[in-house]
């Protein structure tokens, strides 16, 4: 066995120790311990713990570390003295990462850290960049117009939820989906709950995406510098006592900086991010910590896209001005059954064509705050809780341009294609509570749970019970299950236009069978249904509208394995469809409809100063609503569109290539990587999205690039 047992200490079931690596004894922050009860704790940045085991009761103690060999222990509390336990160095290159084998409320759960961001190609060195890879997750064309919606299992526009340190953030991703809002650097890991997730979660019937921080304390000063073709960013970690340490990041694009305006962009993109945060811990492993973060976008484009148009009328063409920013502050405290968060959020989306007078202009100041309790109460029960609460001042102001450029700009800013003015301020409150029991009767695990919620636009209630199976079917085999309601209401801005809106429902239903192969390779097979009740879609040029049925459902098939710092390999297939059913009563396409889809990153490191990856992926082209003529508007002097059948178009197959050569000098403290990444679009995959003429009488698309070299130095210290 690759553990000693030295020493133990404990009363009434509770349990103290220590865990040190062997050899030096050096302290192992971070390590995880996991009892029969499925409780997880963590040790603090001294290697120490503190958990709960039944008196009398011989338990079963997991533990493990990132770079160290994991072991198991049997204790039995009461015991007389501290508990300490060793773990030894793993040999270079030997740590196999299973994840499937994980004990969770959520049927799916697809975990992302940094270590796999920096060595994925297509990524950047951008974690969330490598959720656009996973299984079930649709394959957008970069640079497109909805390529910074993250589409997951048939979830449309506003579905999904993103959560950074417990608190959830405005939008995900910069640009058309460039780089996310923070960078790898800053990230401990990401994980992706695709669908039918536990009570903790709600006001969503799609996807959850929830981000860690770094919560481990730095032995010293540590960082990295980051240069490639789009963007420049530093970020620094350092401690300031025993107990305190602090850390921050910024960055910028900087091509606006250099290459100004272009006849389709008068003003470059160009967008930034930046955060702040202090960490204490206390004695006993509690930690407090204060965190901020700004975030910003903007740039200006011609409304119509000029290839099409001859000059007088490209001369003619409106100017679309866009801004989204959001900043946040916040403070959280954890401590070993749980976490408390309350943070202040700004944001704001801005729209704006100067000539056509037309106008978007939202700002939202929400106070976020939830608390999240676990703890196990018998040897074989658990029991979660928690509750979350969500106040927001809203304002919203907007000027109907006119239907002729309405169409053009309902991307960017969706309400400028509803022909009317709207002005309003108001105040709206969501809360919920949640509570699951968490069973463990042999080889399986059985976790009810319920979510109450209720928000005060409308004065709605949801009810959304949930319930979770798992059984250990063999050693390496798990069987998974999972049943639940989800309820999801209007977003702000719809809600003040259209408040009678109703609160979309789904029932959702899931399996997944896991198999490790040689305690190496992991295959994940998967199958989910969902069906909805009063869908909320948003045509191209008009107000939502309301759709009674709605349903998505699809298989997946995963395959993983992975050696830590020297290979890891993640190929995935998937079938799926998302509908409504419209008003003849048939089943029709919405906007996130992908038939099939599949990918393959691989990234191998031969020796320590050399990476090499690839990544491929494919996927039926995605739906789009065609535009079938225009009516003349001799008042205004525009033609209007009219437009067919609501997503009855599709765009074509799509392939997408990424190469990514590093390579790293290890200097006396300094480590300097260069890498390039290298996209690859065949022609026949490279048309982003269609675009017409003045008058619509001709549709064409606009062409995104084929090949594309995007060079980075990066250094860390």
């Amino acid at each position: 066995m690759m553990l000693t047992l030295l020493l133990s200490l404990a009363w009434a079931g509770d349990i103290e120790g220590r865990v040190l690596r062997y050899g030096d004894a050096t302290p192992i922050a971070g390590a995880e311990l996991q009892t029969d009860g499925r409780e997880v704790v963590v040790t603090d940045s001294s290697g120490r713990f503190r958990l709960t085991l039944p008196d009398g009761v011989e338990s079963t103690l997991l533990v493990s570390a990132a770079g160290h060999l994991g072991a198991t222990v049997q204790a039995t509390a009461p015991l007389d003295k501290p508990l300490v336990l060793f773990l030894r160095p793993e040999p270079p290159g030997a740590e196999v990462v299973v994840e499937a084998f994980r004990p969770s409320a959520d049927l799916t759960r697809h975990h992302v850290d940094a270590e796999m961001a920096f060595e994925t190609p297509g990524t950047y060195d951008d974690a969330l960049r490598l959720v656009a890879s996973l299984p079930g997750v649709n394959v957008q064309r970069e640079y497109a117009p909805t390529a910074g919606d993250v589409s997951v299992r048939g979830s449309l526009r506003g579905d999904n939820r993103t959560y950074f340190d417990g608190i959830e953030l405005p939008y995900l991703y910069h640009f058309n989906q460039y780089a996310s809002a923070f960078p790898a650097s800053q990230l401990e890991s990401l994980d992706l709950y695709s669908s039918t997730f536990g009570a903790q979660y709600g006001d969503s019937t799609g996807a959850i995406i929830e981000a860690s921080p770094r919560y481990d304390r730095p032995e010293g000063v540590e960082g990295h510098a980051l240069l490639n073709a789009i963007t420049a960013g530093a970020d620094l970690r350092a401690p300031v006592s025993d107990r305190w340490w602090v850390g921050g990041h910024a960055r910028r694009s900087f091509q606006d900086l250099f290459e100004g305006a272009t006849a389709q962009f008068p003003f470059w993109p160009s967008f930034y991010d930046m955060s702040f945060r202090a960490e204490h811990e206390a004695t006993g492993g509690a930690q407090t910590g204060l965190f901020m973060m700004a975030v910003g976008d903007r740039y200006s484009r011609a409304v119509g896209e000029l290839d099409l148009l001859d000059p007088l009328e490209g001369a003619a063409s409106e100017e679309l001005y866009y801004r989204r920013d959001y900043q946040l502050a916040g403070a959280r405290h954890a401590w070993r059954d749980g976490r408390a968060v309350l943070a202040v959020v700004h944001d704001r989306w801005l729209g704006r064509i100067e000539a056509a007078r037309g106008l978007q202009d939202q700002r939202t100041i929400s106070i976020p705050a939830r608390v999240d309790w676990r703890r196990l109460i018998a040897p074989t029960l658990g029991v979660a809780a928690g509750a979350e609460l969500r106040t927001e001042w809203t304002a919203i102001d907007v000027d109907d341009p006119g239907t002729a450029v309405g169409v053009r700009v309902a991307e960017e800013a969706p309400a400028m294609a509803w022909g009317r003015d709207l002005g309003r301020a108001f105040v709206r409150s969501r809360g919920a509570v949640y509570g699951e029991l968490r069973g463990i009767f042999g080889p399986v695990q059985l976790i009810p749970g319920v979510r109450l919620g209720l928000d005060t636009e409308g004065w709605v209630p949801t009810t959304e019970p949930r319930l979770s199976l798992r059984w250990r079917a063999a050693d390496q085999t798990e069987l998974r299950l999972a049943a639940g309601r989800y309820m999801q209401r209007p977003e702000n801005l719809q809600i003040a236009a259209f408040p009678d809106l109703p609160t979309t429902r789904s029932w959702q239903v899931g399996a997944g069978l896991d198999q490790t192969i040689a305690g190496r390779l992991e295959i994940v097979a998967e199958g989910y249904g969902k069906w909805l009740e009063d869908v909320v879609v948003q045509p191209l040029d008009a107000p939502p509208r309301v759709v009674e049925q709605g349903r998505a459902m699809g298989a997946e098939l995963t395959v993983r394995y992975r050696i830590r710092e020297l290979v890891f390999l993640w190929a995935w297939a998937s079938y799926a469809r998302a509908q409504i059913l419209d008003d003849g009563g048939l089943w029709a396409s919405t906007e996130a409809d992908q038939p099939w889809s599949g990918g393959l990153v691989f990234s191998a490191r031969p020796w320590k100063t050399l990476d090499l990856a690839v990544r491929y992926r494919a996927a039926s082209g995605l739906p789009y609503t065609p535009i079938d003529g225009s009516i003349y508007n001799a008042g205004t002097d525009s033609w209007v569109p009219q437009t067919g059948a609501l997503y009855s178009a599709r765009l074509p197959t799509y392939h997408k290539i990424d190469l990514r050569l590093a390579y790293t000098w290890v200097l006396p403290r300094l480590e300097v990587t260069a890498s390039l990444d290298v996209w690859i679009v065949p022609p026949t995959s490279a048309q982003l999205y269609p675009t017409w003429n003045y008058n619509y009488t001709e549709q064409g698309f606009v062409i995104g690039p084929t090949v594309v070299p995007l060079p980075a130095l990066r250094l860390s210290f």
